[in-house]
């Protein structure tokens, strides 16, 4: 699996803000700002507004950035771009149309799904690089390159059994990243 060195950059960003770094957050706020502003602009139909929500996003960002998953940062500020829409056209009465597309928006829009695909597989990456050698091997072979445990097991010299227990101790260990890490970007959104 190949991850796109903007999503480690990114995630390296949100770390270093997590520390207080204001630099880091200048370099990432002007990575994501259009992204997010485009976002934010396309349902709500102000310039003005956008902006303004956009910045908002930002400034609570900062504001709670000790308490944020960094791993997840484009995906929590897109979800944050969304709920915050909500609230405003809720609030200020807008029309019931874009009330209705609000509404309509999945919680996943394809824009959050395209780097929620990203940021999974980076994950699941990093999960697989702190496997045990052999159980990474066994792995590797089995999911990544679609080889059956069998053919596995006669490659390496080992039993069957051996590969499945090695692939059933990696999916635990991904699974357990992949749920922890989620419980965080749920419990902040």
């Amino acid at each position: 699996m190949v991850i796109k060195p903007e999503i480690k950059q990114i995630e390296d960003l949100a770390g270093k803000v997590r520390e207080s770094d204001k630099r880091a957050f200048n370099k990432l706020f002007n990575l994501l700002w259009e992204q997010l502003f485009v976002f934010a602009q396309s349902i709500i139909m102000d310039e003005s507004k956008a902006k303004d929500i956009v910045q908002e996003i930002w400034i609570d960002y900062w504001n709670r950035r000790h308490n944020i998953e960094n791993k997840h940062i484009r995906a929590y500020l897109y979800q944050a771009v969304r709920y915050k829409i909500y609230n405003h056209l809720r609030d200020s009465k807008y029309n019931n149309v874009q009330l209705a597309v609000i509404n309509e928006l999945p919680i996943n829009s394809k824009i959050e799904e395209h780097y929620n695909l990203e940021d999974t597989l980076f994950l699941v990456n990093d999960s697989i690089k702190n496997l045990p050698l052999r159980c990474k091997e066994i792995f590797t072979l089995s999911r990544l390159e679609g080889i059956p445990n069998s053919e596995i097991a006669e490659r390496l010299g080992i039993s069957k059994r051996t590969v499945e227990n090695q692939i059933s101790i990696a999916l635990k260990a991904v699974n357990k990243n992949l749920k922890k890490t989620f419980k965080l970007v749920l419990f902040f959104i």
